[in-house]
């Protein structure tokens, strides 16, 4: 008699035991998906391991399994590391391989037949003459490829020193041997270029995986790289998971972007996963970045990271001249384009030059208020003013999707007096309209590509001179290039700086280099101005003097007189419920069982609500653990939850663990 561990995608840490019916037996291997009876319903699960005895007396069967080929042993893996590191149930980790993750298991099918190439065929790209530093970074990655050994590189280029054309390598000599290349993208836009640029040097064999793809598109590339078809796969987090059986290199672009740390469900980090699927084939990991993460870089100080640097730019190009706009001292201040930027626009549009305007804020004015009675819009579900749109007119909130009819007057008293602040792109778009009434605009923000296109097409229109300015958030902020673009502007450096977050000057400091970047790639030398009402902060000044060292010396050292990371490790246990008095209750039991019993080396911080301490309807409080060893802040997390379900922790609240969070809002 035989039987299988079962893994649901529930929030169970936890398998189930099922006898195995004979008939089923030949198709019941580890990685299978199966329908197993469930609770007096039929349920979709992973098996994830097999015995020839159960600790059961009374065992149920297996009711099905699922067609499709089964998880392989590779990727079983990587999830049950997924889900001892991150606290995270083994059904819901497996479930996240799947293409569409919960929504693509529930849904999956097996496509039989057979599966054509899409790639449509393009000329051939030009290959760049390497910089003595890119050929050195080249050849060391390669002998690493060569080896097939694991081996972990930190890329640390200046924007525009010609990492992408090092991937392009690397992954010509991965194909050439017969292997496949997995290249990772924060952002979809960023991934359509160089998608675009993959396919105009290899021509074919090209596949992207993002959540922008249809799900049956996701299932299908999915499908061409489980079988082989593709030599390179690139895409956004989940595609870390890419069933690749040939996999020989991983690269993860912008390695530093915040994005790569899922938020809900499954908190995993798309960078550390990378990291650890390559440990486990024995292959080598390229992490590129003009602007690497603090911990990469002390990774690569502590030699677990091989640091290549490539210091210039492509044929010795120059950095952008940089201006900062101290806006404490432009006079009319409604103007979201301050007099030496609309001097600067006006310049590069009568030149046919292009122009990138970025300001990390979708929608019109971010805050509303009538000026007679005081109302203001705010979310029911959440604890935020609501974001004004005009193209629908609407009030939204960016959380929860929540969303109401503006109105000219105030909806409390009906005074047409109300007050906009806080812009956003829709403001900067119509205050183009308004000004340079000639000049075409493209503007690239999530409710473009959600509403009225995808992210390519939008950056494909710009790049064939389309538009003249492109207004964009942070989805234009990295990795793109446009040779005809001379002039960046960062209409509002601050959004970020001054958010109750420990790393809120280490991205402001990322977003401003990567932002400068896009100007000048081409042969005229770009500009920048950085618009700012605190151009002294130490993110600022830097970014502005192309001065890494003097940001990281003085954050650093914050940092290490804090505790931060990193020089410790962090866990946030996050509680969350619609009744904020049990809410309260259960973090207060979590830290009172710390208290009785702590765990060596972890110190708690809190509890206390979060900074956004309502969302969606929830209320939220948090703990902070912080550590020098990841294992003691896991059993700490463990040892609260464990704590917490002995003393009745109420249905309506849930607890979960976040390792390694990448912000603490």
């Amino acid at each position: 008699m035989a039987f299988a561990e079962v893994a649901l995608p529930l929030p169970l840490r936890r398998t189930f035991t099922y006898r195995i019916p004979e008939h089923l037996a030949p198709r019941v291997t580890p990685g299978a998906q199966v329908q197993v009876p469930f609770h007096g319903r039929r349920a979709l699960g992973f098996v994830v391991g097999l015995s020839d005895r159960s600790p059961l007396e009374r065992v149920l069967d297996l009711a099905a399994v699922q067609p499709g080929a089964p998880i392989t042993a590779h990727l079983l893996d990587l999830a049950r590391w997924l889900a001892e590191y991150y606290l995270a149930p083994l059904g819901e980790v497996l479930a996240a391989t799947l293409p569409g993750g919960l929504e693509g298991f529930a849904g999956s099918r097996a496509r039989r037949g057979a599966i054509e190439d899409p790639v449509i065929r393009l000329a051939l790209a030009e290959r760049r003459t390497l910089m003595p530093a890119q050929r050195a970074a080249v050849t060391a990655i390669t002998k690493a490829v060569e080896r097939g050994a694991f081996a972990p590189f930190l890329l640390h280029g200046v924007t525009a020193s010609g990492k992408t054309e090092i991937y392009l390598r690397l992954a010509q000599t991965v194909r050439e041997s017969g292997g496949q290349t997995l290249v990772l993208v924060p952002e979809v836009a960023l991934g359509s270029q160089v998608v675009a640029a993959f396919r105009a040097r290899f021509g074919g064999r090209i596949g992207v995986l993002h959540s922008y793809l249809s799900l049956g598109e996701r299932r299908r590339n999915w499908e061409l790289a489980r079988r082989g078809a593709l030599d390179v796969v690139v895409g956004a987090r989940s595609a870390v998971f890419a069933p690749l059986p040939r996999l020989r290199l991983i690269v993860v672009d912008e390695e530093h972007e915040p994005a790569y740390k899922q938020s809900e469900q499954l908190r995993y980090h798309g960078r550390d996963t990378a990291v650890r699927r390559a440990q486990l084939l024995g292959i080598p990991v390229a992490l590129g970045s003009a602007t690497p993460s603090l911990e990469s870089l002390a990774n690569a100080a502590r030699g677990k990271y091989a640091l290549l640097r490539l210091p210039e730019r492509i044929e010795k190009r120059a950095l952008p001249r940089m201006h900062v706009v101290d806006l404490r001292r432009e006079e009319g201040g409604s103007s979201m384009l301050s007099r030496p930027l609309m001097a600067a626009l006006a310049e590069r549009l009568e030149r046919r030059e292009q122009a990138i305007l970025f300001l990390n804020r979708r929608g019109h004015s971010h805050h509303t208020q009538c000026r007679a009675c005081g109302f203001v819009p705010s979310c029911p579900s959440c604890d935020i003013s609501l974001t004004l749109h005009v193209s629908p007119r609407e009030w939204h909130c960016h959380y929860c999707d929540h969303r109401a009819s503006a109105t000219p007057d105030c909806p409390s008293c009906g005074a047409a007096l109300l007050r906009l602040s806080g812009a956003g792109t829709q403001r900067v778009e119509r205050e183009l309209a308004a000004r340079i009434p000639h000049a075409r605009v493209l503007r690239l923000d999530t409710d473009v590509a959600r509403a009225r296109a995808r992210p390519e097409q939008v950056l494909r229109a710009f790049a064939n001179g389309g538009a003249d300015v492109l207004v964009g958030t942070q989805m234009i902020a990295k990795g793109l290039d446009f040779p005809r673009v001379t002039l960046v502007g960062v209409l509002d450096a601050d959004v970020a700086l001054h958010l109750p977050d420990f790393r809120a000057a280490e991205h402001t400091f990322q977003l401003l280099v990567q932002v400068s970047g896009r100007a000048g790639r081409g042969r005229i030398r770009g500009e920048v101005f950085v618009q700012t009402c605190t151009p002294e902060h130490p993110a600022i000044a830097a970014a502005a003097l192309h001065d890494a060292k003097l940001f990281l010396d003085r954050e650093l050292e914050e940092r290490r007189e804090a505790g931060y990371p990193p020089y410790r490790r962090l866990l946030s246990l996050r509680f969350a419920g619609a009744d904020v008095a049990e809410v309260e209750r259960v973090a207060n039991a979590a830290a009172a069982a710390l208290a009785e019993q702590p765990v060596v080396g972890v110190e708690v911080l809190g509890p206390a609500p979060q900074p956004l301490a309502r969302l969606r309807g929830r209320h939220r409080w948090h703990l902070l653990l912080k550590g020098a060893h990841a294992s003691r802040l896991r059993e700490a997390a463990l040892r609260a939850i464990e704590a917490c379900e002995e003393r009745g922790l109420p249905r309506s609240v849930t607890v979960a663990a976040d390792m390694d969070p990448v912000e603490v809002l």
